[in-house]
């Protein structure tokens, strides 16, 4: 829609210093030529200013508030306008087009109509109206308007422009063709048809035709910032990604303030990956209209792939600002939280999203993972399969039922929804990894390192294509660790966290480096995502982490003090260790009597911190609690309750302890040793004897069997 701009002069009232005032007027009306619409505002302020005000100033002040995005202001400005010259068609049609940028389209139809009484051969104004009753669901009126001005005048190349633009909005993209090439056939320097021509051909996938009618458009004027915009579009979508931003630089170099060139370039930029770029580009488009609920949730969308979720929730609470039913932004939110590990608060975000669309498909699929995830595996299970019955397409969905059915121990079932997985993306490289996992638990080890190497392959085909996408690189990594790939392993992680702020691979290079013996490493990718993020709680963690296994203990106080202090669940475990090598040992009972529900490793640490105190009697206390605190371990818990016990010269406990463990864990030849000297303290050489047997038939070498053997021999 046009926004014509007066520049008639205005007609001067008798005061204050009316020359001074018609030279910002003029002023103002060059601004606004230019597209500088913040300085043309300026300018008709201080025409005002000088007195210097009428009918025609208003009218081009709506312009360059229109020009700005700011529609309401600029109604405001129209009306003043109308106020002062109520003939003046002009401000009627700038008033409709207003309301109609606002989607307020009865108030636009009123708008026109007053232009239209005023001037009734007005035909910008009969376009427009013509497409806002097509907006409003009224085809047939609309119709009746453009087929009677096109009746009148079949050269006229404007009225088939406009029809083309009208046949559009009706979704009738053929038609519009026909319509845009009648009108290039009476004026083939009309750049205007062949842009419109473009973007029927865009809608109906010929991409390619509409690239040449997208060049024909900038052949008749290289300043058509729509046609660049939209041709930059379409190489998107053909895949010619370098040639598509070059597109939209050319764009915004006629008009820097062209909002949907900003857009589509963060659109390009988050589509291939560089999505720090596209957080660029999207706040440049935000710039422009801070209105636009899309782009904030696209802007949180890139900040979430980032891996920087509790950054992103902000643009999708302003997304709902905008628009509080937006139900994208508020499953966005949930997702956010989700990847957060928050599955319980997001719940409420699934629920309202959910509220507005009940057949959200995506928003089912999510909550259902959300539910999974909290242990509610059936719940979940439901809920993902009703997404999948509307939408059975969607390949994660698939994905996610089977990480429910794996839960629920449906092995079979589990596959079965994995290979509905492969089918739809044959190259889902996680599809592969955990359809391999699924495989060796049920005991078929070939398939499974087949389907591991299938999601290797996967992987490197996709980062031929994609080499900087981090989060290709993190997810291959994660797989070469699991293979004990280890060298490949760190390499991936380093590689993923150049790439992007990723904290996943941050922390688990850090870890990996842990591991594998290697702690000074281990400190400075740790120390990297401090820096980044300094409010994330696994950061200060893994830096204290770090810090203790390279042995700067006081260091590592300080960084897991602060990861405790933001929340981290296992700092005040880690701090108690870091507490216990400074020597500080009430210091690190008081640090780990601060854990709610204390698991059996923080009671194994406070065991051995009693231990150490010569508190033995509080140390067994702690191994039984540990033992009633899980199943898991309990092997490793019961040995070091025998060896407490055996410390207090309670053999015959010690004996049933190290029984407890055997029974639980019979290939453990240390075991078997600890209950030889158990025996032996009760005076039971026999006994010792054959414990000390079984150590050495787990492991002919075990020095400390071979000296209880050499010391039962002397004894003898």
């Amino acid at each position: 829609m046009a926004l014509p701009l007066a520049f008639a002069i205005a007609a001067a009232p008798a005061k204050a210093d009316l020359a001074r005032g018609e030279a910002e007027f003029l002023r103002g009306n060059a601004h606004c030529d230019a597209r500088e619409f913040s300085d043309a505002l300026a300018s008709y302020d201080r025409a005002a200013a000088f007195g210097y005000e009428d009918h025609v100033m208003w009218n081009n002040r709506g312009v360059a508030l229109d020009g700005l995005g700011r529609h309401e202001d600029s109604i405001q400005a129209y009306t003043r306008a109308l106020q002062r010259n109520a003939k003046y068609e002009i401000a009627a049609y700038n008033l409709g087009n207003a309301f109609a940028q606002l989607g307020q389209f009865e108030e636009a139809l009123v708008a026109y109509d007053r232009a239209l009484a005023i001037n009734s051969a007005y035909a910008d104004a009969l376009y427009d109206k013509a497409l806002v009753l097509a907006r409003l669901g009224r085809a047939r009126p609309s119709l009746q308007v453009y087929e009677a001005l096109v009746r009148a005048d079949s050269g006229n190349a404007v009225a088939w422009t406009r029809k083309g633009q009208l046949l559009e909005e009706l979704n009738k993209f053929d038609e519009a063709v026909d319509a845009y090439h009648a009108a290039t056939s009476q004026d083939p320097q009309d750049g205007d048809a062949w842009t419109g021509l473009g973007d029927a051909l865009y809608a109906l996938e010929r991409y390619e035709e509409a690239v040449e009618a997208y060049d024909r458009a900038i052949a008749a004027d290289p300043n058509n910032e729509e046609a660049w915009n939209n041709k930059g579009f379409t190489f998107f979508m053909l895949g010619i990604h370098e040639e598509a931003l070059a597109c939209y630089e050319k764009a915004l170099a006629i008009n820097p303030r062209y909002k949907q060139a900003w857009y589509n370039k963060g659109y390009t930029f988050h589509g291939i990956n560089r999505l720090e770029e596209a957080v660029t580009a999207y706040e440049k488009a935000i710039e422009m209209d801070r209105g636009d609920e899309v782009l904030w949730n696209n802007l949180g969308n890139a900040l979430y792939n980032l891996g920087r979720y509790e950054q992103s929730i902000p643009y999708f609470e302003r997304a709902l600002e905008v628009n509080p039913r937006y139900e994208i932004a508020w499953n966005n939110i949930g997702n956010a939280m989700n990847k957060m590990g928050r599955h319980e608060p997001s719940l409420k975000y699934h629920d309202k999203s959910l509220e507005i669309k009940p057949d959200f498909d995506y928003a089912l699929y999510a909550k259902g993972h959300a539910l999974d995830s909290l242990g509610r595996h059936e719940e979940g299970l439901e809920l993902i399969s009703q997404s999948l019955e509307l939408n059975p397409n969607y390949d994660h969905a698939w994905m996610a039922k089977a990480e429910a059915l794996h839960h629920l121990g449906r092995l079979e079932e589990a596959r079965d929804a994995l290979n509905n997985t492969l089918i739809l993306n044959g190259s889902f490289d996680e599809a592969w990894v955990f359809r391999g996992k699924i495989l060796e638990e049920m005991g078929n080890a070939l398939e499974a390192e087949r389907c591991y190497e299938e999601a290797l392959q996967c992987f490197h085909a996709s980062l031929e294509i994609e080499p900087d996408n981090a989060e290709l690189r993190y997810h291959q990594a994660v797989l070469l660790e699991d293979l004990e790939r280890v060298d490949e392993a760190i390499d991936g992680y380093a590689a993923s966290a150049s790439r992007a702020h990723g904290a996943e691979a941050l922390l688990r290079l850090s870890a990996l480096l842990l591991r594998v013996g290697r702690p000074e490493d281990a400190i400075a990718p740790a120390e990297e995502l401090r820096s980044r993020d300094p409010s994330n709680p696994r950061a200060w963690l893994a830096v204290g982490r770090a810090f203790l296994a390279a042995g700067r203990a006081t260091d590592a106080e300080v960084s897991l003090r602060k990861a405790a202090d933001l929340g981290a669940a296992e700092a005040r475990l880690e701090l108690a260790r870091a507490l216990q090598v400074l020597g500080r040992a009430d210091d690190a009972i008081a640090a780990l009597a601060g854990i709610e529900g204390p698991g059996p490793e923080t009671l194994l640490l406070r065991a051995e911190i009693h231990a150490g105190l010569n508190r033995i009697e509080d140390a067994v206390a702690d191994c039984d609690a540990a033992i009633r605190a899980t199943a898991k371990g309990r092997d490793l818990v019961y040995r070091r309750k025998g060896e407490l016990l055996l410390r207090l010269n309670r053999p015959k406990e010690a004996v049933g302890a190290f029984d407890a463990a055997i029974g639980l864990n019979p290939t453990d030849p240390e075991t078997w040793c600890d209950s030889a000297r158990a025996w032996r303290a009760l005076g039971q050489e026999a006994r010792a004897r054959k414990m000390v047997d079984q150590a050495l038939r787990l492991d002919p070498t075990s020095s400390q069997a071979l000296d209880l053997r050499s010391e039962g021999a002397a004894s003898s």
